[in-house]
């Protein structure tokens, strides 16, 4: 299934994962989980977000709006445990256990789990949900095609799955707890049309048959979609029986509902931060570092980023402080690739310096003194979000400063997610511009590839078109090497590559914060996570 492979995923997908931020927070705040709610407490959650799903199917859907409810609906065999990202518990599979070679996975499955119909869940169903992704070949479907084919799942018995690997994959049960791996309903699947080669399932995009706590009783597509508790869910009962789900895009309306209570959850952006925070009533909770990272990319495609002087000119010119400041002060310096936490990230190398007499001497050496010789580039980014308007603003300033004048191009979502996909040499193409970064999953090849990735442009993502061979060579060798050190080595190895070509100037790397009010209870935080595991909340009386 090399078109699936994870080298070849589609930018219009990753673009959609990567507008929904999980950004920083202004306060602190603990809720410790709870494992049921009082009985007088209200049973039905009003949530405001910004962003509506695109899909319920988990085979093609591959955005945090859609993610979240099929967190919810659906289940895989494995999650992450807690909070953290280095440890997995068993969902759908009771235990399991791995070959020497690490190419077998054996999987002891749950037994007396339904689905929310009451239809039953057993191995086969397993195989039938792992390999209808791989046969409708859609957007996320590279996530277990990496290292699966459709020989891969092997039913040993009713409740007893050995998946074979094409590749031994360290970063294997990371795959499996994305929202692609969720186990849907054969018989229902079957009944709507069945999976056909390299093709969608409408019925599936706007109806949902899962294990999880809850089902999707409606979605009123443009408004709200409404969750309730599943009757057949094999675990504990969630505290909430119902969770209404609206969709507005403007967050003065977000925000006078969660200041009147008539939503107790809301998605507010950074800059209306400070109009909650300290509002008698709402919490707004830290949630410590996150895995978004923010970048300016240079299309090394164009003169003058194709030499590397200027490109470290350019990230020697930024004043990554007043970056830092446009977003409150919720964004940590870092060196990417990788992002801060994960494996392989290297603490030694130091972000760039924000120095102008650097990076005026280093545009004179490229041959461009005081900028000269350098036409006015175009810098891209994405309309609706002020911050990113604001950091848009003082780079055009900073660059300025070197002599290079830059003029802004704002694009609305939908036609900022198309450029990358064109000719990067075509002279409409932007220079340089805004990006971000969000992990399908917690490892880091899903920054790696994504951000070096020669093969991926114009058919995916890499805006700055980076190339170098040997990283290309560490890229497709660090995932499947088993030994720890040796993995971080190669990691590190390309982290120190890619800073000395400056293939991207590093900006930051954000905190996270929740927003709801003070009778919401049990809210946790997991980096993968699409949204809000509903399973965990509950209300007390306001």
């Amino acid at each position: 299934m090399s078109s699936t492979s994870k080298f070849s995923k589609p930018a219009i997908a990753v673009l959609l994962i990567i507008i929904i931020v999980v950004i920083g927070g202004a306060s602190y705040y603990y809720t410790t989980l709870h494992p049921s709610a009082p009985s007088t407490a209200p049973t039905t959650l009003i949530v405001d977000k910004a962003s509506e799903l695109q899909s319920l199917d988990p085979g093609f859907d591959y955005e945090y709006a859609g993610w979240e409810i099929i967190q919810n609906v659906y289940q895989t065999l494995v999650w992450y445990n807690g909070t953290g990202t280095t440890s997995f518990k068993g969902v759908l599979a009771e235990s399991w256990t791995t070959s020497p070679d690490g190419m077998v996975y054996t999987f002891k499955l749950r037994q007396g789990v339904k689905f929310n119909n009451g239809d039953p869940f057993d191995a086969s169903v397993v195989k039938y949900s792992i390999d209808r992704v791989l046969k409708m070949n859609q957007s996320p479907s590279w996530i277990l095609a990496q290292d699966m084919d459709l020989d891969s799942v092997r039913v040993v018995d009713p409740y007893t799955v050995e998946i074979h690997l094409t590749r031994p994959y360290t970063a294997f049960l990371d795959t499996l707890s994305c929202a692609v791996a969720s186990i849907v309903d054969p018989m229902v699947v079957e009944a709507h049309g069945g999976t056909i080669a390299n093709s969608t399932n409408p019925w599936m995009d706007s109806n949902a048959v899962g294990t999880g706590p809850f089902y999707v009783l409606e979605w009123v597509k443009g408004d709200h979609v409404t969750l309730k508790r599943n009757s057949n869910y094999w675990g504990t009962p969630p505290p909430l029986e119902t969770v209404i789900i609206y969709y507005k895009s403007s967050v003065q309306t977000r925000l006078v509902d969660l200041k009147t209570g008539a939503a107790q959850m809301a998605f507010v952006e950074v800059n209306h931060v400070p109009e909650v925070n300290g509002t008698k009533g709402i919490i707004v909770q830290s949630l410590g570092l996150t895995y978004h990272i923010d970048s300016v990319y240079f299309n090394e495609k164009k003169f003058p980023f194709n030499i590397k002087q200027v490109r470290q000119a350019v990230a020697h010119a930024i004043n990554y402080n007043a970056i830092r400041m446009i977003n409150n002060g919720l964004t940590v310096p870092y060196v990417g690739p990788i992002a801060k936490g994960l494996e392989g990230y290297d603490e030694s190398i130091q972000p760039y310096a924000y120095d102008v007499t650097l990076a005026k001497e280093l545009l004179a050496e490229a041959g461009f003194p005081d900028g000269k010789g350098i036409p006015t580039l175009t810098f891209m980014y994405l309309t609706g979000d002020v911050s990113i308007a604001l950091e848009a603003q003082e780079i055009q300033q900073d660059l300025s400063n070197i002599g290079i004048d830059v003029t802004l191009l704002g694009l609305s979502f939908a036609t900022y997610m198309n450029t990358p996909l064109g000719d990067p040499t075509d002279p409409k193409m932007p220079e340089l511009g805004w990006t971000g970064w969000y992990a399908d999953y917690a490892a880091p090849d899903d920054y790696v590839i994504p951000f070096a990735n020669p093969d991926f442009p114009p058919a995916g993502f890499n805006p700055s078109y980076y190339s170098n061979s040997r990283v290309t060579e560490l890229m497709y060798s660090a995932p499947y090497e088993l030994d720890p050190a040796k993995r971080i080595a190669m990691y590190n190895e390309i982290t120190q590559i890619m800073y000395d070509d400056a293939a991207y100037a590093w900006m930051g790397q954000f905190k996270g914060y929740y927003v709801f009010r003070e009778n919401v209870h049990g809210v946790y935080y997991n980096p993968i996570l699409g949204g809000y595991d509903y399973s965990t909340i509950y209300l007390t009386p306001p």
